[in-house]
């Protein structure tokens, strides 16, 4: 069935790209050249013979000018050429040494001299600094760049935080859940980090998980990379923004290096809320090598043939700065000083506001056990245990001029980690990850005479992520003496519950990210790209087809979960040591789910340049059905019948086999449930969107040769997200419940020692949660457009400054249907549900919406007498309409500023190399050995300051009784404190907001609250030592936060808890230095 589902689709594909004029994911990673040859006069040279040769490997590209006198030379990779002209009755032109980046389009006009074709005059020519041909708005980034600004962790990705519009935030989700390898964070332009593709010599190797890629290249195999936020192209797909990497090739001579790079906490600074330094010891070694295939006696690539190879290792043992507000000794013991603690069963406060010993629950004091105690004076546990993480990347790559028409390349890239980390309460031990991720791509461009260009693609990119449980095997809660949850073990094993308090963090064993839990994904695409150069046109056409499938399986909230909240006694703290919890969650562990789908793309590009005009006119067509739930795990809900609506089995039951929970589901619920083929809906009960358009519209017109206005308009499609629709979602397959409780007194009281009083998990007593897709979704969009204007000062100097939006339409998000009304009475919380027999139903919805504006401005100086400098200033308002359960699904009321609003963000870096030393303009007759000494140092630096985040302030309780947590206060109408002064306990006014009154939702926006600032000043010293053979041996001393400037993170937002409005973390590590040795040759 498969290999007929690839026939299928490769035939359709092969159709669509010879009998319609589109194309899809094309020469993204490689550049262009186009001109324009003139007489003296100005009119057009026609049919005069253009070559571009490639000074590296010798290979030369070809074209002709055609009646406007107008060339156009596609498919031409990063590196730098020499471009010759001759015509007959004229004398030649050259220009030497012009570089080309990684998806440029490069523009070099001649203007030939009337005389005889053997005489060649040379055009002097500097690097394009105008974008002149194309709307894109982004930055390219250098090898220059790349090999030599100092990046702490050598992660590539950091330096798109130089580029206007980009922001690289803190990963969404659990800080060690998130892989090194995976980058989520960078906010580009309002889109958000989920919907940024990573490119990789033009092939699409992002994480649709969750975001960011497996496939973080060594920067010593990158030539360049560019940050692509305004693509206007149509052969661009998915968000909107884009990192386009292209890996080394080969050239006609042997080059490569030898690199150490060494970082240890001796050279570190303490982190400002550590009562130590972190323990550091950070080993990141390789090697690199490349040239023409050579097989001696029998074969000499040079001209033809080459290859390259790439390995980086690292062996990191970190230590994780640890700072949780956890219970004092007093409070451990039921003390609570000065804050009134409320007996629950008489409604009276304890005396001295502590609660008497024969009250404290034995399961409580049990678990106490493993909570860390306090050991700072601000009453936190802070610590810093030690993470360690084996990493090793292999890199391979071959290209082969198979004839002066036919281009062909292969490559390769193996990625490997293994980590074990720490948990931040020390008792729960450390649990192991390991990962593997690697993509195989080959390419073939064919030259079909002179005007046309075909180029086909394929590559597969396969991973797989494993992750053990903290003090995974033992039954914790029979230990403790807790009941209900022994049926929910995973072949008799468990692990670490999970309990949060409001006000206190949390501590988490097995809910912390799921654990144990499996990933596994395969990515499969083959494209098709076609290119027509017809007159003043250029015409590109093709399609795509890719295969996407996840699978995984995790233990969901197997050893169970209880949060407290205060509700009882007016302490989180204390209604844990009652033993009163305000919810308790279960659920079966999972085997395999997820899903998997094909989809077809296609598009249309044509580039039409009018004198001083060049129109980028495109559409672009995606073909993206939902995902199928594996095993048909994916399910919709009728509310009129308050049903939920599973994919069918037979026709008429769900395929039980596919989860253990599905049976006993089935067998209490199965009376609710209806099928996909009951109710005649589609089978991923959720219909396609057959509507993804993409209409991409870009100009720029030259005023004179030194300013260019560029303006620019794309729709751009995300793709779906396998966290949500597919990611074990509803019943019969998941099978969880949270119980919720608002009363603490009376004979029903749910205590937790026996908090689910004897009903089983699935029993008709219970209440399990839903996490249905919708029927009708439409795929999120982002509507992306921009205005800007270019002026060049010198042949190195430009300024760039305009306007960038975005608003993102039908993007993806949740909305709880199921919240029960508020009350003040005592009706229980699952009786004030709307839907009825179900607890929490949480829509998998596409409704999130956000709007982003911004004034961006760039200053470029290229490198040149030594120095260059890269300046961006980027001023903007990013505002969200969002689902807030908090506030009862009231998503009008939650248009507010997004969670990763920054507006303002200022990024500068330079490099500077010392005019000391032979051949340089002071000192430059020095002889070797003088010059070992004052010759060859450079300095490099990045500045970034950027606004903080956005939060919100909560407070502990169940105000409303609704049993939702993180609820919001009212504004206090009396105001806040005239003596109020920000301080590190104090970070917000806490007495500007009071708590609600009891059954109702606080007033309080979304974000009205800011973190500090985030301030990054990095630096390094290089010294370089020419060798022999044009070698070079660097030593090299970089330095992180250079100043030690503490940049703080965000408080604890919960305004009545004890430590509300404490700042605990930093969002920049201290400072650090790392220190290297690199050979290249």
């Amino acid at each position: 069935m498969l290999l007929k589902k690839i026939a299928r689709s490769l035939g359709s594909a092969a159709f669509a790209s010879l009998f319609t004029a589109v194309s899809a994911l094309g020469q993204v990673d490689q550049g262009r050249f186009v001109g324009h040859v003139a007489d003296p006069q100005g009119s057009a040279v026609v049919n005069a013979a253009i070559s571009a040769t490639n000074l590296d490997t010798n290979i030369t590209q070809t074209a002709k000018t055609d009646e406007n006198g107008d060339y156009v030379i596609t498919s031409v990779v990063t590196g730098n050429y020499t471009v010759k002209v001759a015509a007959q009755g004229f004398e030649g032109a050259v220009t030497q040494r012009i570089e080309v980046q990684v998806a440029q389009i490069v523009r070099q006009d001649f203007s030939l001299r009337i005389g005889s074709t053997s005489e060649t005059i040379e055009v002097s020519t500097t690097a394009p600094l105008l974008s002149t041909d194309s709307a894109t708005v982004g930055q390219v980034i250098t090898n220059k760049q790349l090999t030599e600004l100092p990046i702490n962790g050598r992660g590539f990705y950091r330096l798109a935080s130089l580029t206007p519009g980009a922001a690289l935030l803190p990963p969404t989700g659990n800080s060690l859940a998130i892989r090194p390898e995976v980058v989520n964070g960078n906010v580009i332009s309002g889109i958000r980090g989920s919907a940024t593709s990573f490119l990789l010599d033009g092939n699409d190797v992002s994480e649709q998980h969750q975001g960011g890629t497996f496939i973080q290249t060594s920067i010593d195999a990158l030539q360049e990379f560019s940050v692509q936020q305004s693509p206007y192209s149509a052969e661009y797909n998915r968000g909107g923004a884009f990192f386009n990497a292209t890996v080394k090739s080969g050239t006609n001579r042997f080059h490569g290096g030898l690199f150490e790079f060494l970082r240890n906490e001796k050279f570190d600074a303490r982190n400002f809320f550590s009562p130590t330094r972190a323990i550091l010891k950070r080993n990141q070694f390789g090697a690199s090598l490349g040239g023409p295939l050579f097989i001696p006696k029998f074969y000499s690539g040079r001209d033809r043939t080459f290859f390259f190879v790439n390995y980086e290792g690292q062996r990191l043992r970190n230590g994780l700065v640890v700072n949780v507000i956890v219970p004092s000794d007093a409070q451990r013991s039921g003390n609570f000083g000065a804050k009134r603690i409320t007996d629950p069963q008489t409604g009276l406060q304890f005396t001295n506001n502590t609660i008497p010993t024969n009250r404290l629950s034995s399961q409580a004091l049990a678990i106490q056990q493993y909570i860390p105690r306090q050991n700072t004076s601000s009453g936190t546990f802070a610590a810093v245990p030690s993470q360690a993480i084996d990493f090793d990347q292999y890199i391979v790559r071959l290209d082969h001029q198979v004839t002066d028409k036919n281009r062909l390349f292969a490559r390769w890239v193996y990625v490997t980690n293994h980590e074990v980390d720490p948990n931040n309460a020390p008792a729960l031990g450390t649990a192991n990850l390991s990962s593997i991720g690697q993509d195989v791509a080959v390419g073939l461009i064919t030259n079909i005479g002179a005007t046309m260009v075909n180029e086909i693609r394929s590559h597969f990119l396969p991973s797989h992520v494993r992750l053990q449980a903290f003090l995974q095997g033992p039954d914790f809660n029979a230990k403790f003496g807790i009941a209900g949850l022994s049926e929910t073990l995973r072949d008799g094993k468990s692990s670490f519950p999970d309990y949060s308090f409001s006000g206190y963090s949390p501590i988490q064993g097995s809910t912390f990210d799921q654990r144990p839990k499996s990933q596994d994904r395969k990515a499969w695409e083959i494209s098709d790209n076609f290119t027509i150069l017809k007159g003043k046109q250029s015409i590109k056409m093709g399609t795509l087809v890719r295969y996407y499938q996840w699978l995984g399986y995790d233990s969901q909230i197997y050893a169970g979960s209880f949060g407290f909240s205060g509700s009882a006694s007016g302490d989180a703290y204390a209604d844990f040591l009652l033993g009163l919890p305000n919810t308790g969650s279960r659920a079966f562990p999972a085997i395999n789910f997820g899903g998997q789908v094909w989809s077809k793309q296609f598009y249309v590009q044509d580039d039409i340049r009018l004198g001083r005009l060049t129109l980028n006119l495109g559409v672009r067509y995606e073909y993206t059905p939902w995902l199928n739930g594996y095993k048909g795990q994916v399910g919709t809900f009728d509310p009129s019948q308050s049903k939920p609506i599973i994919v069918s089995g037979d026709g008429t039951v769900p395929d039980l086999t596919a989860q253990p929970a599905a049976p006993t589901a089935y067998q209490f619920f199965g009376q609710y449930i209806q099928t996909t083929a009951q109710a005649k809906l589609p089978k991923n009960a959720t219909y396609t969107d057959k509507t993804q358009f993409g209409p991409r519209i870009g100009l720029a017109y030259s005023l004179d040769n030194k300013t260019v206005i560029r303006a620019g308009f794309g729709m751009f499609y995300e793709p779906e997200g396998t966290s949500g629709r597919v990611n074990l979602n509803t019943l019969p397959f998941r099978l969880a419940e949270t119980v919720a409780q608002t009363q603490f007194s009376g004979p029903n009281v749910k205590t937790l020692a026996d908090y689910y009083q004897g009903s089983k998990l699935g029993s008709t007593t219970a209440n399990p949660t839903l996490s249905p897709t919708r029927l009708y979704l439409n795929m999120g969009t982002n509507i992306h457009y921009s205005l800007n204007i270019q002026r060049q000062f010198s042949n190195h100097d430009v300024l760039e400054i305009g306007y960038v939006g975005n608003r993102g339409v039908h993007l993806n998000g949740t909305n709880d249907i199921n919240i029960p009304t508020p009350t003040t009475g005592t009706a229980s919380v699952q009786s004030r549900r709307p839907y009825q027999p179900w607890g929490n139903i949480t829509y998998n919805t596409q409704d999130v919406t956000n709007h982003y504006d911004s004034l961006q401005t760039k200053y470029e100086h290229r490198f040149h007498g030594g120095f260059s400098l890269l300046t961006a200033y980027t001023y903007s308002k990013t505002l969200q309409y969002n689902q807030a359960s908090a506030l009862g699904g009231n998503s009008a009321y939650e248009y507010a500023l997004a969670a990763y609003d920054v507006p303002h963000n200022l990024a500068m870096s330079g490099q500077y190399e010392l005019p000391f030393g032979r051949g340089r303009k002071m000192l430059g007759n020095a002889n070797g050995f003088l010059d070992s000494f004052i010759g060859g140092w450079q300095v490099q630096g990045i500045v970034i300051l950027r606004s903080g985040t956005p939060f919100t302030p909560v407070v502990s309780g169940d105000v409303a009784k609704t049993g939702v947590g993180s609820q919001r206060p009212n504004l206090n109408p009396a105001g806040g404190s005239a003596s109020f002064r920000k301080s590190l306990t104090k970070w917000f006014d806490t007495s500007r907001y009071v708590v609600a009154p009891t059954g109702t939702y606080g007033n309080v926006r979304a974000n009205t609250q800011r973190s500090d600032m985030f301030r990054q000043y990095d630096a390094s010293v290089f010294k370089n030592f020419s060798l022999p053979g044009e070698s070079i041996l660097s030593f090299r001393a970089e330095f992180f936060n250079v100043s030690n400037t503490t940049s703080f993170a965000a408080p604890n937002a919960t305004i009545d808890a004890t430590a509300g409005g404490q700042v605990s973390a930093t969002s920049v590590n201290p400072r650090s230095i790392q220190l290297a040795l690199k050979y290249r040759f």
